[in-house]
């Protein structure tokens, strides 16, 4: 009895395992195989600006392979610029995550600390990782019962971004880039607001001692 018991709670636990696994991977079920590099990429956003995305080459694209490869930050490789010298800071989200929505009111705090010297940008992704019907209509739901006041980008070159980048470990995810483009850092899931506040004063501070 007592084995039937314990194979029933090792298969309900691989049962749960594969669950989670299984969501895990959801956010990269649409990825293409073939990853190309992408060289002024212009994203719009629906405020009319617009943010330019450049790629260099990945580490481990090369002609040696590594006896125990590791897998690339790939953020790390874009450079996110725009015609504005500040701070680019990119929430990568679906409708559907609650943490998403949590966190949106606490990046409209930070927008309204630290005003023009960053720029706040909502990537959402549902259409890219399972079928959505009229996804700007989704969006426009959305942004109205969540008062969203960020921009959003909805172009088709987010399709171009979310292959680049191999998908994403989940969401929500923000990454930070600074004046120059270049990368500061990302976090995964709902962080507190006081760890963006953190680091995006740190990067502030380099800049007026400059």
């Amino acid at each position: 009895m007592k084995w039937i018991l314990f194979s029933l709670w090792i298969g309900l636990c691989l049962g749960f395992l594969g669950c989670e696994k299984q969501e895990h991977q959801a956010i990269q079920d649409s990825i293409e195989q073939k990853q190309e590099i992408l060289e002024n990429l212009v994203l719009k956003s629906n405020d009319d600006t617009e943010l330019i995305v450049n790629q260099k080459l990945p580490k481990n694209q090369s002609n040696f392979k590594n006896i125990e490869p590791k897998k690339e930050n790939i953020f790390k490789n874009l450079i996110i610029t725009s015609h504005h010298e500040n701070l680019k800071v990119l929430l990568f989200f679906t409708t559907w995550c609650d943490p998403c929505k949590g966190i949106l009111p606490h990046l409209e705090n930070l927008k309204k600390q630290f005003d023009n010297q960053i720029a706040l940008y909502g990537i959402p992704v549902d259409d890219l990782v399972g079928e959505v019907e009229n996804f700007k209509g989704i969006m426009q739901v959305f942004s109205e019962e969540n008062k969203v006041e960020i921009p959003m980008i909805l172009d088709e070159n987010r399709t171009k971004l979310f292959n680049a980048l191999g998908g994403l470990e989940g969401v929500p995810l923000i990454a930070l880039y600074d004046k120059d483009g270049k990368y500061i850092i990302h976090y995964l899931g709902a962080i507190p607001e006081e760890m963006i506040e953190f680091d995006l004063s740190q990067n502030l501070a380099k800049i007026k001692a400059q």
